[in-house]
Order: structure tokens, then sequence, then C-alpha cells
């Protein structure tokens, strides 16, 4: 029961976080997802940025919600350090949400908070692979996604200290490592419902 409790919460948060985003980058003029970064969504010049806030709020809770589940029943190494970058990627979130971008004074808050939520999500999926499924190629398929994801988290991290634009635009780099977590719970979830 857990198990399907796990896989519920991470379909529900990654679906729920790509539509409202996608409905927020819809209502916004002139926003692109190869340009503009996802938290410019959550801005409150943003027409609709309760939604994007809301999807961050949704994605750190559920995530986070499904790795104590899993972590209930499935026993293995890994198991505190999992739940805690779970928890790091929940807390991420969340302050992403209650300090948006664009607050005057306090952008070292939204962007501290975005890094934790970026590094824990993609050091989750390294602590927490092995918890979803013996599946040799599921496995070495997570493996890949979280390194993706945090390479790209470094790349974002260059782009941004240096003020360039490493290869791709930084917002490229960023949505990568975002989407990344998001893809992985999906494929997670759908791991959990197969077994």
């Amino acid at each position: 029961m857990t198990t399907r409790i796990a896989a519920a919460c991470w379909a529900v948060a990654g679906v729920a976080y790509l539509g409202l985003e996608a409905i927020t980058a819809a209502a916004h003029p002139g926003y692109r997802y190869a340009t503009n970064f996802i938290s410019d969504l959550g801005r409150p010049d943003s027409p609709l940025s309760p939604l994007m806030n809301t999807a961050f709020v949704v994605q750190g809770t559920l995530f986070l919600a499904a790795a104590l589940a899993l972590t209930r029943t499935r026993r293995g190494p890994g198991r505190g350090v999992f739940v805690a970058c779970a928890a790091a990627n929940a807390v991420g979130n969340v302050v992403v949400a209650m300090v948006p971008s664009g607050g005057a004074g306090i952008a070292w808050v939204h962007v501290s908070a975005a890094t934790v939520a970026i590094v824990g999500g993609n050091a989750a999926i390294l602590a927490g692979y092995r918890l979803v499924s013996e599946s040799r190629w599921y496995r070495l398929v997570s493996a890949g996604i979280a390194a993706l994801g945090l390479l790209a988290f470094v790349v974002l991290a260059v782009g941004a200290v240096t003020a360039s634009t490493v290869i791709l635009p930084g917002a490229v780099w960023e949505r990568t490592c975002v989407y990344t977590i998001i893809g992985w719970q999906l494929l997670s979830a759908l791991r959990l419902l197969r077994r």
C-alpha cells in the first residue's frame, strides 16, 4: 500500500508541476521556455504567479511524502540520505514559492532555496533509486538522469557566476536540472505501479 502511495505522490506531483507551469507560461506575455527562467513565472509581476508557486509547493511536498512512504517498507542502504535529500528538495521548493525571484534585497534567499531544491532532488535520485527497483535498466537510467541533472546544475552555476552563456542559455540548463527530478519521479511512479 505504501508503495502505491509513493507512486501516486510522485505521479500527481510531476503532472501537477508540468501542467501548472505550462498554464502559467501560456499566460505570461512573451515567455519562452528556452530563454526565460522557471522562477520568472513565480514573480509577483507574472499574471498567474500563484499557480506557479503552488506548483513548487506541491512538487516539494509530494516528493518528500513519496520518499517517506517508500522508506517505510523498503530496506536498504541510503534510506536516511534519500529522505534527507528529499526533505532538502521540499524545503527548497517551498522557500522558492514563499520568496519569489524579483524581491528587493532578498534575491539570495530565492537563489539559495532553488539551489537546495535542485541539488537535493537530483541527489535524492542517486540515494533512492535502489529502493524503487532492482531492475538493472532502471538503475542505469536513474543514475544517468541524476548525473545529467547535477551536470546541468554545474553548468548553470558556472554561467551565473561568470555572467556568460555556456553553450546554451541558462534557462535551458535550469530546466534540465529541474526536469530530471520530475522525469525520474514519473518514471519511478510507473515502475512502482508495475510491480
